[in-house]
């Protein structure tokens, strides 16, 4: 029962970040290939545990693992899916 929620919830999650970084604009912002590379490897690898949990690939997850996925949800709808600006505290 809690690990069927769990799994939802993550699906949901991770289809959520995907999304986010799918649809993010940059405007005048200047390119950046090592920005873009980034949010390349974290929208694959986002889509790609959605898949495998709607395919059955993942059959559990623990509930530390559904709290990071949110956290980042929340990080990167904050940031409105610009990866720069979640690397931003880090760049000095």
């Amino acid at each position: 029962m809690l690990n069927e929620l769990l799994l939802s919830i993550n699906f949901g999650v991770f289809v959520a970040i995907f999304v986010t970084l799918f649809h993010y604009k940059r405007g005048g912002a200047a390119y950046s290939f090592k920005k873009s590379f980034v949010a390349f490897v974290v929208m694959v690898s986002a889509l790609s545990i959605a898949i495998m949990i709607a395919t059955g690939l993942i059959k559990s997850i623990s509930i530390p693992h559904t709290i990071l996925a949110v956290t980042l949800l929340v990080a990167v709808i904050n940031a409105r899916g610009n990866i720069a600006k979640l690397s931003k505290p880090f760049s000095r």
